[in-house]
């Protein structure tokens, strides 16, 4: 029979002992632990702070810059040796976990008897499952301890300053993890032959379940009884833990395991659809599509009107679709649980989404706060972001607006820097200068025109003219407000007959062609929408692909004339970020095709980057379209959209949330071919 000893030696024993074969010898309790009076801790060390278990010299815990194997791959589990290595990373959970419900025995002698008592047996299961581990590794040629080990479930939980603490961290966030893990890997081994490990694993994920329900009871007797088990579980995890730490990694998310362990149908799925970084530092997104307005008027104040506040309000989760799951994006309005699973649904992994205060700031609790975050990543840059991004900055590698910035967003001086390739385009700053221009482009054989303001986006502030009534625009166009912006640009209003847009990434003074994405734009200049396909120009006429892929694609290489002048341009003004390039094919006097260059550069995010990115999330074979429409003219009979192997292959499917004050809408079909889009 094994011996007996008392909650406060078993503890001690298991947490201090450096003998692995002391740590995990398996005694009785020799009382009642209901029964058993508090005994008050001989050990030297009282309040606990930074102790680290005793272990053998061969699992002490390593350094962070040791190299440790990877987690083996799952086709290399067909090998013993990959499965020994992947029994060691989980013996040391298991290790790891003894000793922390040890220390929370030691540290809280005053908690709950019933709690201590279940605690202890607990303890004795995870003495278990390591035995089970060790000896089972052993049989595949690996010795425990023959790998570093590493320290990161101690140095998030042992802080514990609470019993409420313990269960947070490491009963419902590590442990329930490994409902996920656990059940993934017991079915992974069995599917290569291995037997015995998968039952020991099957074995461990059944107890893990009771382990997990035993910290719910007890998480539910000490949090605030007004809070949701999920709002209190994300309040009382501190960073850097958070609930994203509750759920395997890369793994099948396990909702039977949860309900089983005691879990509410509306925590599992809450916690289903919640990402946070759980390293990677986070770069932080932001929706300001009024950028260039903005700018415009600065520093003036600048009111939006009805439309550009409904743009903004409506698709603000499009950054969502640029960032990585381990990225934040900044909302007004969170996005309801119900939209989330179906985008989640739709094979979409969203960021983290935090929700701005009512005045449009980030709370003083926000987590943000707390965290150092990579890159801030507005929609675009502009002045207002400062006082929003603020107190981010400490944190941020690069500034969000300088007013050196200005004039890569201004349309004149794109012009200047960049006018060979952009021409022909005349700035004008008064009504003699519009004449002027006018005639010129008549002399060239032009009848029509095109208006620019220098600040706009997605083709506002154009209006087509008829060069032999500029006389009529001199006065109306030509007010105050147009002169304090640099004044207009007249182009010639060219028989466009395709549109496009080339997306780069400018990054440490280093240029980066991301992608081509056929752009969608009205006669009137307005963009309607974006459209890709694996390759740029397959779908398209065979005149026009030969042209883009012999003439054009050459020019916007990252290495060519062009490109150069718009990098050192760009790096001259400070910037780095996104870069779009917008340009279009058109016939000439003789009906020849013939490039624009470039029509105008958007030192920004567009909808066409968006769509370039949501090929992420598009079958390998099929192309999409990207469309902003307006809620009374979606179509009322899209086909529902379809998944292969988690990816879109076909139907529809709407980014935003639908209410009944939305007013836009984007919307993305997938089709093999462009006649389906």
């Amino acid at each position: 029979m094994p011996e007996t000893e008392n909650i406060e030696d078993l503890a001690s024993r298991v947490l201090f002992s450096t003998s692995l074969e002391d740590k995990l010898r398996l005694t009785r309790l020799d009382a009642d632990p209901v029964e058993q009076p508090v005994v008050t801790s001989a050990k030297p060390i009282q309040t606990f702070e930074g102790v680290t278990p005793g272990r053998p010299e061969n699992l002490h815990f390593a350094s962070n810059s040791t190299v440790r194997p990877a987690l083996p791959k799952t086709a290399t589990l067909v090998n013993e040796h990959s499965r020994g290595v992947l029994l060691h990373f989980f013996a040391n959970h298991e290790l790891l976990a003894a000793e922390l419900m040890a220390l929370a025995l030691l540290k809280f002698p005053d908690a709950p008897p019933a709690f201590r008592k279940g605690l202890a047996n607990t303890l004795r299961e995870e003495q278990i499952h390591t035995r089970w581990y060790v000896n089972r590794m052993r049989q595949c040629g690996i010795e425990f301890g023959e790998y570093p080990v590493n320290r990161f479930f101690w140095d998030a939980v042992s802080t514990m300053e609470c019993p409420l603490d313990y269960v947070s961290r490491l009963s419902l966030t590590f442990e329930q993890a490994n409902l996920d893990y656990s059940c993934h890997y017991a079915k992974l081994l069995d599917q290569v032959g291995d037997r015995e490990s998968s039952a020991i694993l099957d074995r461990i994920y059944r107890d893990e379940i009771s382990h997990v329900g035993y910290g719910l009871h007890w998480f539910r007797q000490w949090k605030n009884s007004e809070e949701s088990d999920w709002s209190a579980l994300q309040v009382n995890l501190a960073f850097p833990l958070s609930p994203s730490r509750a759920k395997g990694n890369r793994t099948p998310f396990n909702i039977e395991g949860r309900r089983a362990a005691g879990f509410t149908d509306e925590y599992i799925k809450e916690l289903s659809l919640f990402e946070r970084s759980n390293g990677r530092t986070p770069n932080v997104f932001y929706f300001n599509p009024e950028a260039e307005n903005r700018i415009a008027c600065h520093p003036r104040a600048y009111h939006p009107n009805n439309k550009i506040k409904a743009i903004i309000n409506d698709l603000e989760i499009l950054p969502a679709f640029l960032a990585r799951r381990d990225d934040v994006l900044l909302v007004r309005q969170q996005p309801s649980f119900e939209h989330r699973e179906r985008l989640a649904e739709a094979g979409f992994t969203l960021p983290e989404i935090e929700s701005l205060s009512e005045d449009g700031e980030l709370s003083s609790s926000n987590l943000l706060l707390e965290r150092k975050v990579d890159q801030l990543r507005p929609w675009a840059r502009s002045p207002e972001l400062n006082p929003l991004f603020a107190p981010l900055t400490s944190h941020s590698k690069a500034p969000v607006w300088d007013d050196g910035y200005r004039p890569l967003f201004s349309k004149i001086e794109q012009v200047r820097q960049l006018g060979q390739w952009m021409g022909p385009s005349y700035p004008v700053k008064s009504g003699d200068d519009l004449i002027n221009a006018a005639t010129e482009l008549k002399s060239q054989g032009w009848a029509e025109g095109i208006i620019k303001r220098p600040f706009s986006t997605a083709g506002g502030g154009m209006r087509r003219i008829s060069l032999d009534e500029v006389n009529t625009y001199k006065n109306r166009d030509l007010d105050e407000s147009t002169t304090t912006e640099g004044g207009l640009l007249l182009e010639p209003s060219h028989s466009r007959v395709f549109d496009f847009s080339v997306q780069y990434s400018l990054e440490k003074g280093n240029l980066r062609l991301l992608g081509f994405i056929e752009q969608i734009i009205a006669p009137s200049g307005r963009y309607g929408g974006s459209i890709s396909f694996p390759k740029f120009c397959s779908n398209l006429d065979p005149e026009l692909a030969r042209f883009l892929m012999s003439q054009a694609a050459p020019i916007y290489d990252p290495a060519s004339p062009f490109t150069d002048a718009l990098r050192e341009w760009a790096v001259s003004l400070g910037y780095e970020g996104p870069l779009g390039v917008d340009a279009y094919l058109h016939r000439d006097h003789q009906g020849e095709l013939a490039l624009r260059v470039a029509c105008e550069v958007n030192a920004r995010y567009t909808m066409g980057r968006v769509a370039l990115e949501l090929r992420r999330q598009i079958a390998p074979d099929k192309g999409l379209k990207m469309e902003i429409l307006r809620v009374a003219d979606l179509p009322q009979n899209g086909a529902p959209a379809t998944l292969v192997d988690g990816r879109l292959a076909g139907g529809s499917i709407i980014l935003n949330e639908l209410s009944a004050d939305t007013q836009y809408a984007a919307r993305i079909t997938v089709a093999k071919q462009q006649s389906d889009l």
